[in-house]
């Protein structure tokens, strides 16, 4: 056989080769990127979630009684929902703070110290690495943000704090 009748019969059928392996690979990384798409939807959702407590501590303006319900919400059904979704789609780094922070919450009782900033700038320190993490979870990996600088936006005073929170170990 001639060598440009086998070039004739055998391109067509490289090029549709190449056009389905071309279609099969972008149909996988659309359904990757899809994928992951609702993967990053549902852990925003859970992120706000087991936030909304602690945002509600950090609303100096809202009377006390519904700081105190937000408070109360730590040990609520949903809350422990949201708490179990963390751990399933969460990164190791959330879960990690996550659970640091409700450790603290479980352990650290405010009388056992002499200093009420004490004990406040220990939940100030794993309350702004929890958000740190979320950041480079949802985000960026690389942030250059500080610790203390989650915080700068609900904290008047953190200037005051800042290297201690920023250098605490956790």
């Amino acid at each position: 056989m001639d060598k440009t009748f086998i070039l004739a019969i055998a391109s067509p059928i490289f090029i549709t080769i190449g056009g389905l392996l071309t279609w099969f690979i972008k149909s996988k990384k659309d359904d990757i990127l899809l994928s992951e798409e609702k993967s990053r939807e549902f852990k925003i959702k859970t992120y706000e979630e087991l936030l909304e407590p602690f945002i509600t501590v950090f609303t100096f303006a809202l009377p006390e009684e519904e700081k105190q319900i937000g408070i109360k919400k730590l040990s609520s059904l949903e809350y422990r929902k949201s708490g179990f979704n963390l751990m399933t789609f969460g990164s190791d780094e959330v879960v990690k703070s996550y659970n640091k922070i409700m450790q603290a919450f479980f352990t650290l009782n405010t009388k056992d110290f002499t200093d009420d900033a004490e004990y406040a700038i220990i939940m100030l320190s794993l309350i702004s690495d929890l958000l740190l993490n979320i950041r480079k979870d949802l985000y960026t990996k690389k942030t250059k943000l500080k610790r203390s600088e989650m915080l700068e936006p609900m904290i008047t005073d953190i200037k005051k704090y800042e290297e201690i929170i920023n250098n605490r170990k956790l």
